[in-house]
């Protein structure tokens, strides 16, 4: 029979093995948290060509009859500016894909995640986002109530 050495090893060099370990597994998710922070591409559908009606039962709709008023349909913000203007944007943040606000006060697009701002154009005027928001065609009817959201 073989005597085959065991392989031991001191309190010392476990204990600092073990957290070494539990010390990787924990500051992972960290690391990968740290790295999603940027921006991400705007949405941006291919062909977009839509039609809704703002008076339209059940819907937020009618916020567009209003200057200063907007809407989120179909992941587009359409909003109404104070001069009467129709605009229409991607309506998530471009840094981290939250749910963009139309301020009509200050005529700007607001992310209320980390207070990105974008201008009527879509350009960012206040960071973290770096990447501007995808700027869509909109055609307003108001007699027949019609708003019509296409691809710029």
């Amino acid at each position: 029979m073989q005597n085959t050495p065991s392989a031991t090893i001191d309190r010392h060099t476990f204990i600092r093995l073990v957290g070494s370990s539990v010390g990787a597994v924990l500051l992972a998710p960290c690391a990968l948290a740290c790295n999603s922070g940027g921006d991400t591409e705007p949405v941006a559908p291919e062909a977009i060509d839509f039609t809704f009606n703002w008076n339209e039962p059940n819907t937020d709709y009618a916020n567009l009859k209003l200057k200063g008023g907007y809407v989120v349909v179909r992941n587009i913000l359409v909003a109404q500016t104070k001069a009467g203007e129709f605009l229409a944007v991607s309506a998530k943040c471009t840094h981290q894909n939250t749910q963009l606000t139309y301020r009509s006060t200050e005529g700007q697009f607001y992310c209320p995640l980390h207070a990105s701002r974008f201008d009527q154009t879509g350009k960012v005027i206040n960071g973290p986002a770096t990447t501007p928001l995808v700027v869509f065609r909109v055609t307003v009817d108001a007699n027949a109530g019609t708003v019509r959201v296409t691809s710029a």
